[in-house]
């Protein structure tokens, strides 16, 4: 009796259908994973790091920022631009503007602050219809900072971070090398 292998395609079919009922099955009354935004909001991890904002000094009130264009330099993308505005007791950034739509998250211009003026903060809520609306200005960047929560990083935390261990101290003395003597 010739064969033309036509049962077991069938069986083979039958088998693969029959292991995609048994998923579907055993899934059926599992609970389900998903997270109803906007209605219900997801808890972030304690190191997510999502949309860019400016911050203002606690104390006095005044922005952080003293325009001094790290940020700028070390953007690979080159989507912050930033001007200084020089004044008598210390710079501030005259404008300050980030293209969120080509922004790599890269966290790099975070880093670099000297006096932590851009942070990342925890969350990503800033969907839009219009790429324009991406486009943050000084203003729009200090009002992200003020409505969500800052993540875990600011550029001081993570350069401290970065730097290698200071040596420990010596427990003793040196030995005083032998002195001369004289006449000899």
């Amino acid at each position: 009796m010739a064969s033309n292998g036509n049962g077991t395609g069938v069986l083979t079919i039958v088998g693969a259908v029959l292991r995609a009922m048994g998923a579907t099955a055993r899934n059926l009354f599992r609970k389900p994973i998903t997270v109803h935004y906007p209605d219900i909001e997801r808890k972030y991890p304690n190191r997510y790091r999502g949309l860019l904002a400016l911050t203002y000094d606690k104390e006095t009130g005044e922005e952080n920022c003293i325009g001094c264009r790290l940020c700028e330099y070390v953007c690979p993308p080159a989507v912050i631009k930033v001007e200084m505005l020089k004044a008598e007791k210390r710079n501030y950034a005259k404008t300050f503007s980030l293209e969120l739509y080509a922004c790599e998250f890269c966290e790099l211009c975070v880093q670099v602050c000297p006096t932590d003026a851009i942070v990342m903060m925890k969350s990503f809520d800033l969907s839009t219809t219009d790429r324009r609306e991406l486009l943050l200005d000084k203003d729009r960047l200090h009002a992200i900072g003020l409505q969500h929560q800052q993540s875990w990083a600011t550029g001081n935390l993570l350069r401290d971070m970065q730097t290698p261990p200071k040596a420990p101290a010596p427990a003793h003395k040196p030995a005083e090398p032998p002195k001369a003597e004289a006449g000899v």
